[in-house]
């Protein structure tokens, strides 16, 4: 059964409490996932790199449902916005949430909600994986610093990468999303963070081992 993504656009920052206050709210038959979509990124500090989490997209959570169930849902359109919860989430679900939702709801702003086209589904989906997490790149420089080396997620962008920030530990890229050209950032670790220990702040583990892994494989690669 195939499944339709939603984006809702919020207020940055309030990403995380939006998702989790629609995980504990709607009945779980209603959708078959909500989540913001997240990205590695590192910090240099004191010499010392410091693997973050961060949303790969500001302001956007997602929502998807069963296909069966998308057809209770009301859109007007791939390019027009319908404020949240009047006519987007469907008669059905609407009925389904607790009246006390209804009354926090303004804290998100004035919520938007719109259908994700498949090929931009399919995109984020490969990009982000289950986890819904975008790993960090591993970039290699040549002696003229030019890039040699990269590994995915960075890799598919290649004809789209604008500018690398290489203190910053960025790449920045162009690709079409959501009907129009978008620019945003991935993370990227070097040979040099490969050579001190790495931190993860907020004691996040969940691919400590990340960094290593990406740089031994492009490593075998080369050496094969």
């Amino acid at each position: 059964m195939s499944v339709q993504w939603y984006l809702l656009k919020t207020w940055v920052g309030k990403e995380e409490e939006l998702a989790e206050e629609i995980r504990s709210t709607l009945p779980k038959n209603e959708y078959k996932e909500c989540f913001v979509i997240y990205q590695e990124r590192i910090w240099r500090k004191q010499q010392k790199s410091i693997v973050h989490v961060e949303p790969l997209f500001p302001g956007c959570v997602f929502l998807t449902c069963e296909q069966s169930r998308e057809q209770d849902m009301k859109t007007t359109g791939k390019k027009q916005a319908v404020p949240l919860p009047y006519g987007a989430l469907g008669a059905g679900m609407i009925r389904s949430l607790r009246n006390e939702w209804f009354e926090t709801i303004g804290k998100y702003g004035n919520l938007e909600v719109l259908p994700v086209m498949k090929e931009d589904a399919q995109f984020l989906e490969s990009l982000s994986g289950k986890e819904h997490l975008v790993k960090l790149s591993y970039v290699q420089k040549d002696e003229s610093g030019n890039v040699c080396k990269l590994s995915a997620p960075l890799n598919v962008f290649q004809g789209e990468i604008e500018r690398i920030q290489w203190k910053k530990r960025y790449a920045m890229v162009h690709h079409k999303l959501w009907g129009e050209e978008k620019v945003f950032v991935l993370g990227i670790v070097l040979n040099e963070d490969m050579e001190s220990k790495v931190f993860y702040k907020n004691a996040y583990q969940g691919n400590a081992l990340f960094v290593n892994s990406v740089a031994g494989e492009c490593l075998a690669e080369e050496m094969a």
